[in-house]
């Protein structure tokens, strides 16, 4: 048996989408838990309940994700747990290969799946979601080949059941968190691209902020948890906008792609300011990002 959860919270308009994704994977064994503080969400689930007994729903008192996690990891009772978000959807397939790739790889305690932008790539915010989604893709299929471990995506993976029990309430990245504490622990973390899920990034600059500012305060959240380095990451994100580079097709790529570059140079600044410098808590670089619901 397999266990599966979906974290959502004021997700209304797209916690169906994730449901059915779900459901129409050709799925035997398994449970189907979702977690939703607020009652318009939890309505849209209970609707589900009544046609699929297989689905079940806990009312999570809305302290954020790594709580609502808590509660799923008591409730799971499949010997995998696969972990996915009510704003995003899963492609066919992809819990198949999920599992395929964590039981026939000895030693593995997560395998991750490749996030796939749904937005459009002729606008500034799209081409940017398109251009880091896919630099992720390449810095996981190159430390694949290397034999080293990836961190794996919130959005859609497969943990094994029993390393993890549970997670600090105040952890920006939850998936990071995991994906370090499994390597602790001695278990390999995986990536399998043939695992697709689908994500709307955000379409304006406030809400772009808000969420690479959270992006980049867990390096610092997460070197004070386990010794980990930014080196080895920055090599590989260096190789991986040499190769965005050379796939530019216009001025207007160009541009679009320096001002990337300084955007993120901004956020890794006022990351570092807030707290290294001004000892800002890490709560203040969590904030709703609401275009990408």
């Amino acid at each position: 048996m397999i266990s599966i959860a979906i974290a959502s919270f004021k997700e209304p308009k797209t916690i169906g989408r994730a449901i059915d994704s779900i459901l129409n994977q050709n799925l035997k064994d398994y449970e189907l838990i979702v977690s939703s503080p607020d009652k318009i969400t939890q309505k849209i689930v209970e609707r589900y309940i009544q046609k699929n007994k297989k689905i079940s729903l806990i009312k999570d008192k809305g302290l954020g994700k790594p709580a609502a996690l808590n509660l799923i990891f008591k409730k799971a009772r499949g010997e995998v747990l696969i972990l996915t978000d009510g704003d995003v959807y899963s492609s066919k397939d992809s819990i198949k290969y999920l599992l395929e790739s964590i039981n026939n790889s000895k030693g593995t305690g997560a395998v991750t799946s490749r996030v796939v932008s749904t937005n459009s790539k002729e606008s500034m915010f799209g081409f940017w979601a398109y251009l880091l989604t896919e630099s992720f893709h390449r810095m996981r299929l190159n430390e694949q080949r290397e034999a080293k471990n990836v961190i794996c995506s919130g959005y859609l993976y497969a943990i094994r059941t029993g390393i993890i029990s549970s997670l600090p309430e105040d952890v920006l990245a939850d998936d990071a968190y995991i994906s370090f504490l499994i390597q602790k622990k001695g278990f390999r973390t995986l990536y399998e691209p043939k695992a697709e899920v689908y994500v709307k990034y955000p379409t304006t600059l406030p809400d772009w902020i808000r969420q690479k500012k959270r992006t980049a305060a867990r390096f610092y959240q997460l070197k004070k948890m386990f010794k980990i380095s930014k080196t080895a990451s920055l090599t590989e994100e260096a190789k991986s906008t040499l190769w965005i580079f050379t796939k530019l097709e216009n001025f207007k790529e160009l541009f679009w792609f320096l001002l990337l570059i300084f955007m993120k140079s901004y956020i890794w600044a006022r990351v570092f300011l807030d707290v290294r410098l001004w000892k800002r808590s890490f709560k203040n670089n969590w904030e709703r990002v609401e275009s990408t619901k």
